[in-house]
C-alpha cells in the first residue's frame, strides 16, 4: 500500500529533519559543560578558573568546523543525502566519545579534536543535509520548510540542558561512584549523550529522502547550472549575505556562550533562575527561527526580514545596559540570532534558485565557522575588562554595522 504525499512528506522529510537537527543542536549547550570540564581536568580549584577560557575554546573550534563542514560537504549533500547524513552522524557521535576520553585523560588536545573538529564537522554536515530536502517537499512555503530543521537545531540545546541539569535523575545517570567521581561524571555525560543521539540519527539517515518528482517553482534570477566557489567569492550580493551572517553570528557568539557567566555577575539571579533562562534561550532560539521564517514568507521582499531582525537585536541589547534586563536580552537575542539561520536558505533560493542551493547555503555558512573563532574570543577579554556593559556596547555596535550592510544588500539586485 503506497503512502499519500502528505504521509511521505512527514516520514521522509519532517521526522528525520527534526530528529537530526535536535540532536546536533547539542553543540549550543556547551556553556553548561565548560565549567565541569575545567574542574574535571584541572589539578586544583584555582587552576580550574584559569582553564575556563581554554576549555571554552573547544566551543569556538566546534563552530569553526561546523561552518567548514557545511561549506565543503555541500557537494556530497547534493549528490547523496543518505551518505552525507551517515558521515555526519559518525563524526558527531565519534566527537562526543572522543570528548569523553579527553576528559578522562585530562587532555585539552583530545577535547579540541573531539568536540571541536569531529563533532563540529559532523554538526555542519547534518545541519545542511535536511534543508534542501524540506524545501523540495514543501515548494510553496520554503522558508517555513527550511526553518523546521533549523528550529529543531535551536531546541536541541534546551533538550541537552534539561537532560544534563534539569531532571532529578541526571546526577545518578552521569555519575559513577569511583575515586575522583567528578571526572567520571562529566565524562559519562558525553558517553550517555552519544548513545542517546546515535539511534535516532542513524534511523533518520536511512529514511531521509528527496521527492522523486521535483516541481521547480522557484525563481532563477541568476544561472545556477554552472556552480563554482570562485564565482561565488566574486559575487557582491553573496559577499554581503556572507557578511550579514558573519556579523550576526559573531554578535550572538559574544553573548550566548557567556550567558551563564554574565548572569553570575547579577546577585538577583539565583541558580534556578539562571538555569531557567538558559533553557528559555534554546526555546526562543527555535521559536525565533519559526516566527521570522513565517514572517518572511509573507513579505514582498524577503530580504527586509534581515533589517527587522537587526533592529530588534539593537533595541534589546541597548536595554541590557540596565543589568536587571539582562535576562530579557538573553532570551530575545537568541531568537534573532536563530532567525538569521532560518531565513537564509529561502533568501538564497529566491536569488539563486534551487539547483545548487545546498552548495551555496553551505558556502554561506562558512561565515559561521569564521565567526566561531571571532565572536567568543573577542567577547572573553571584553567581559573580563568591562563586564556586562562592555559586552552590551560591543553588540550594539556590531548589530548597527550589520544593519548598514543589509541596507546596502537590500538595494542590490
Amino acid at each position: 500500500m503506497s503512502m499519500s504525499v502528505s504521509t511521505r512528506r512527514i516520514v521522509h522529510a519532517v521526522v528525520p529533519a527534526f530528529l537530526l537537527a535536535v540532536s546536533v543542536g547539542q553543540i549550543y549547550a556547551f556553556t553548561v559543560f565548560s565549567d565541569p570540564i575545567a574542574r574535571a581536568i584541572a589539578p586544583d580549584a584555582e587552576s580550574a578558573v584559569n582553564l575556563r577560557a581554554q576549555v571554552q575554546f573547544a566551543f569556538s573550534l566546534g563552530i569553526f568546523f561546523l561552518g567548514m563542514g557545511a561549506a565543503f560537504f555541500g557537494k556530497i549533500v547534493e549528490r547523496n543525502i543518505r551518505l552525507s547524513t551517515l558521515i555526519g552522524t559518525g563524526l558527531f557521535i565519534g566527537g562526543l566519545l572522543l570528548t569523553s576520553l579527553g576528559v578522562r585523560m585530562k587532555s585539552l588536545a583530545l577535547i579540541y579534536f573531539g568536540y571541536g573538529a569531529l563533532l563540529g564537522t559532523g554538526t555542519g554536515i547534518i545541519y545542511i543535509s535536511p534543508v534542501k530536502t524540506m524545501m523540495l517537499w514543501f515548494p510553496n512555503a520554503k522558508a517555513i520548510a527550511a526553518a523546521v530543521p533549523i528550529i529543531s537545531f535551536g531546541l536541541g540545546s534546551s533538550l541537552c540542558t534539561l537532560l544534563y541539569k534539569g531532571f532529578g535523575f541526571s546526577s545518578r545517570l552521569f555519575t559513577l561512584r569511583f575515586e575522583g567521581f567528578e571526572v567520571f561524571s562529566i565524562a559519562n555525560a558525553f558517553v550517555v549523550f552519544a548513545l542517546f543521539y546515535a539511534v535516532p540519527m542513524a534511523l533518520s539517515a536511512m529514511i531521509l529522502r528527496k521527492p522523486k518528482a521535483v516541481q521547480q517553482t522557484f525563481a532563477h534570477t541568476l544561472p545556477t547550472l554552472e556552480f563554482s566557489y570562485l564565482a561565488l567569492a566574486r559575487n557582491t550580493w553573496f559577499l554581503r549575505v556572507w557578511l550579514f551572517m558573519f556579523l550576526n553570528i559573531s554578535c550572538g557568539l559574544c553573548l550566548i556562550p557567556l550567558a551563564k557567566q554574565l548572569m553570575a555577575t547579577i546577585p538577583a539571579y539565583s541558580d534556578g533562575f539562571s538555569t531557567l533562562v538558559l533553557t528559555l534561550m534554546g526555546l526562543m532560539n527555535g521559536a525565533g527561527r519559526f516566527f521570522f521564517a513565517w514572517w518572511s514568507d509573507r513579505l514582498a521582499r524577503r530580504v527586509d526580514i534581515l533589517l527587522i531582525i537587526l533592529g530588534i537585536s539593537v533595541g534589546v541589547m541597548a536595554c541590557s545596559f540596565a543589568p536587571v534586563l539582562l535576562a530579557l536580552a538573553l532570551v530575545v537575542v537568541p531568537a534573532c540570532y536563530g532567525a538569521g539561520f532560518s531565513v537564509l536558505p529561502a533568501v538564497l533560493a529566491d536569488h539563486y534558485g534551487m539547483t545548487n542551493i545546498s552548495k551555496i547555503h553551505g558556502a554561506a555558512l562558512s561565515a559561521w565557522g569564521v565567526a566561531g573563532l571571532v565572536g567568543n574570543q573577542v567577547a572573553l577579554p571584553v567581559f573580563r575588562n568591562w563586564g556586562l556593559a562592555g559586552v552590551a556596547a560591543l553588540l550594539v555596535v556590531g548589530y548597527g554595522l550589520n544593519a548598514v550592510n543589509v541596507m546596502t544588500l537590500r538595494s542590490k539586485k
